[in-house]
């Protein structure tokens, strides 16, 4: 009985999950298996203001990487725009650190979309670097910011 609770609920995550289409831009550390965005079904992912957009990345390490860092920007019109984010992946248990080579682990992340924000469609690009500073994985996605 409890086997099959397990599986019950596996599948109901698998079929929760709001894996989006992305384009890699340049992971030279790991592959990326999904990305998805809270809330979002279809692009592009609509970021709304005042509340947080949640964003989970599946991959495998193909190198190892002791203190990895965060980078996140907006493309706006080809320009990036830096978004506020914490630049320590491992301090917030956004990811299980020190990350090793072969492994599959899931990169979690929420940025407050502040109402500031202009209602624009931007490109998001999320990037872990590695030890050197180099794209361990990276990612772009369509979003919008939104009020609702």
């Amino acid at each position: 009985m409890a086997y099959t609770l397990v599986i019950l609920s596996a599948l109901l995550a698998t079929s929760l999950a709001n894996s989006i289409q992305f384009k890699d831009c340049g992971s030279a550390g790991a592959k990326v298996q999904s990305v998805d965005v809270g809330g979002c079904t279809t692009e592009p992912c609509h970021l709304v203001h005042g509340k947080n957009a949640t964003m989970v990345v599946n991959f495998t390490a193909s190198e190892d990487v002791t203190h990895p860092k965060n980078s996140l920007y907006g493309i706006i019109a080809g320009v990036p725009v830096k978004f506020p984010s914490n630049a320590d992946c491992c301090t917030g248990k956004n990811l299980v650190c020190p990350i090793k080579s072969g492994t599959s682990s899931q990169y979690s992340i929420a940025i407050y979309v502040s109402p500031e924000y202009p209602k624009i469609s931007v490109l998001v690009k999320l990037a872990v670097l590695d030890d050197n500073d180099k794209d361990f994985l990276c990612i772009v996605f369509p979003a919008t910011i939104t009020d609702s």
